[in-house]
């Protein structure tokens, strides 16, 4: 049986400021095209280990 899902912490003053501050910033595009790469490459090698030990 699943888990029941907590209700979303309400965020006040500094903290409140800091989230907000945080997700009004979106990294240009060609930011996260290259962190996407980055990850893709990762998880590519990660395959590549796996398969070497079969």
């Amino acid at each position: 049986m699943a888990k029941p899902i907590r209700n979303t912490p309400i965020l006040y003053g500094e903290d409140a400021r800091r989230f907000r501050e945080e997700i009004s910033h979106i990294p240009p595009i060609e930011e996260r095209r290259k962190e996407r790469a980055r990850i893709q490459k990762s998880v590519q090698e990660l395959y590549e280990m796996i398969e070497a030990l079969r």
